[in-house]
């Protein structure tokens, strides 16, 4: 998948590969390949992007990349022997620093430390112990950045003050998940008793249901701090349902 992701980005025809389709035909070519003891096959971001920039354009190229392959080993192997290892080292150096510009970490770097950092972890992760690992520390690397994100993304509080009355308004954003609900309950606790306060969930396409039971709570305690709340675009719910 990950070299299937490569080649799409060098297509300049901007075409994008049926990810299933190429599972199934990984899965049936691996089969095969075990019954008949030979070594198993995968996408090669090399061999891909040597296509490319040879000028192929329809998917008969790969076809006959591999069955010049095939040739090659069953005809003139005593051939490929004969290859020095640098000649092939200094192919592969070129086929990756094209793949891996300057230009390239200088996009990264330029979305912001939050798309730049998994993405230099990945790497040097791969280069210390291997794909496998490297891909899944850059992946946890990641979801740590979500999670984080989606900390401080949930809502947005604004205070108003006109003629001593405090009002305040909760904007909530388009998804609200439990991940905030320890920091909304400590922003509604902060709430000045006799202030107004409206939660605005209008635009929300989802709101968890700890969320749920916390605004409703908070309703039910309003009341006794003299505080008038204002609900837009939320329901109120039957705690004891939740449960």
């Amino acid at each position: 998948m990950l070299c299937i992701e490569a080649i799409d980005k060098l297509d300049r025809r901007n075409r994008i590969t049926p990810v299933n389709r190429e599972l199934v035909a990984q899965g049936i070519g691996n089969i095969v390949c075990g019954l008949l003891g030979a070594i198993p096959i995968t996408a090669v971001v090399v061999r891909g992007a040597a296509n490319v920039d040879a000028g192929a354009k329809t998917k008969q190229s790969a076809f006959t990349h591999g069955l010049f392959l095939l040739l090659a080993v069953l005809l003139v192997s005593f051939l490929l022997n004969q290859i020095p290892y640098a000649s092939l080292s200094a192919i592969l150096i070129v086929t990756g620093f094209n793949l891996t510009k300057p230009k390239l970490f200088r996009n990264m770097l330029s979305l912001g430390w939050n798309q730049f950092v998994p993405f230099i972890i990945t790497i040097v992760a791969i280069l210390s112990t291997d794909l496998l690992l490297g891909v899944s520390l850059g992946l946890l690397i990641s979801i740590y950045y979500i999670v984080r994100n989606n900390f401080g993304a949930e809502y947005k509080i604004t205070k108003a003050q006109k003629d001593n009355q405090v009002s305040y308004l909760i904007k909530l954003n388009s998804n609200v998940t439990f991940l905030n609900k320890v920091n909304l309950r400590k922003a509604l606790d902060e709430i000045k008793e006799g202030s107004t306060l409206t939660i605005d969930g209008s635009e929300c396409n989802f709101i968890d249901y700890d969320i749920l039971e916390i605004i409703n709570e908070f309703d039910n305690k309003a009341m006794d701090r003299k505080i008038i709340l204002n609900l837009k675009g939320i329901e109120k719910v039957n705690v004891s349902a939740i449960h």
